[in-house]
């Protein structure tokens, strides 16, 4: 009798236990269903993200974009305004996001409704599931100014300075806190700027919207060939006084100096600095050139590497090569030169052509307009300073858009 009284129980626990074993098999079903559905969508969103993110690097308005954006949606599964499906593409994301006011950036989120298979026991027959992705620059982008160095302040702007990057962006890879500085009187307009770390400013600035916690750049110019150093063609070029100058292309072992009243002209050609470097100062103006690449070498014991100094009253107006394999590139330093450039330009300076100082810091200082117009500024870290303005384009230099690529960033 106890054991039939015991089967019985048991049958009655079964019989009351089943409604929610049904419902918990219901319960995992339907979720499994709806993660599967909500996998789809998310490939979905990243995929539509990122085809709008690199539209908008390679140029097409937001417009052009955001089909973009539909069409991949589309391509994944998942279509706008069919079976109840919603999909929403932002133009940049908006919100408290670092990069929400960036038109660099797209949000794109799908939605549906998914039907249950089984809940409907419990009153439920569908559930709204939706994805979002972001997608933005992945440290490609077309720089007009880009710091490697990725400790410590890499660039810093200060004074009653201007720096104009109206086509192109500034790309900060310090983690830093304060990878990016601006004191003073600072205006700083580029698209986009981004800093790997954080930036911090004080006084009367002026900026366009800055994305921190962005991925690092690469160097642009890390494939372009080195000249090889092939004997002296002058050692230690040294003038002072007064008169104007012609300088030829060649390799200069102790470097360049020159000091005084002086007008140089550099002819045409490849300039390499073997040790020594280059120093110009005092009233020498003009100082011009087309056609002209200077690379700044030397070695750790006969010819010591240094900076380039120009200092003084200065009126530069210097050009790159526009054709051949040293195609707009007006300053190189050697990756292996760490010691410290200087460039100071004073009233309507033109350097049209790429300045990279790879493994240095590079001083910028101007008392009037400084113009960079066919190139960009790459170095370890970069310092600007004065009463200054500093304008780029970077039509013919670092990047382009051949080479930009995006990422997600959500």
């Amino acid at each position: 009798m106890k054991r039939q009284a015991q089967k019985g129980a048991v049958a009655i626990l079964v019989a009351l236990l089943l409604p929610v074993l049904i419902g918990l098999m219901a319960l995992a079903i339907d979720m499994g269903y709806v993660l599967v559905k909500r996998n789809q969508m998310q490939v979905a969103a990243d995929a539509a993200a990122l085809a709008a993110a690199s539209a908008r690097q390679h140029g097409q308005d937001m417009d052009a974009a955001s089909r973009l954006a539909q069409a991949a949606s589309v391509a994944n599964g998942f279509q706008n305004n069919l079976q109840g499906t919603v999909v929403t593409v932002l133009i940049p994301p908006g919100g408290n996001l670092s990069y929400g006011a960036d038109t660099q950036f797209v949000s794109v989120t799908v939605t549906q409704p998914v039907n249950a298979f089984l809940a409907w026991i419990f009153g439920v027959t569908q559930t709204d599931t939706s994805a979002t992705a972001i997608a933005g620059p992945a440290g490609g982008g077309n720089p007009c100014m880009l710091t490697m160095g990725t400790a410590g302040t890499s660039l810093s702007v200060v004074g009653n300075s201007v720096v104009t990057a109206s086509t192109c962006g500034i790309f900060v890879n310090s983690n830093s806190a304060s990878g990016l500085q601006v004191t003073g009187n600072v205006t700083v307009t580029a698209t986009p700027i981004h800093v790997v770390g954080g930036y911090s400013k004080n006084g009367n600035v002026t900026m366009s919207p800055v994305t921190t916690g962005a991925a690092a750049t690469s160097d642009p110019f890390a494939n372009i060939p080195l000249p090889a150093f092939s004997g002296c063609t002058y050692s230690n070029y040294s003038k002072t006084g007064n008169g104007d100058l012609v300088l030829s292309a060649g390799t200069y072992c102790g470097g360049i100096s020159i000091t005084g009243n002086h007008g140089v002209t550099f002819s045409p050609g490849v300039y390499v600095l073997y040790g020594g470097g280059m120093n110009l100062s005092g009233n020498i103006s003009p100082i011009q050139g087309s056609h002209v690449t200077i690379y700044n070498s030397g070695n750790s014991s006969t010819y010591p590497y240094s900076g380039l100094s120009l200092s003084g009253n200065l009126t530069l107006n210097l050009s790159a090569p526009t054709t051949g394999i040293y195609a707009g590139m007006l300053f190189m330093q050697d990756p292996q030169n760490t010691q410290t450039s200087s460039i100071v330009g004073n009233s309507g300076a033109t350097l049209a052509g790429n300045l990279y100082f790879p493994a240095s810091t590079l001083n910028m200082t101007g008392n009037s307009g400084t113009s960079i117009p066919t190139g960009s500024v790459v170095a370890q870290k970069i310092s600007i300073t004065g009463n200054s303005q500093f304008s780029m384009t970077n039509t013919f230099g670092a990047s382009g858009s051949a080479s930009v690529h995006s990422g997600l960033y959500q």
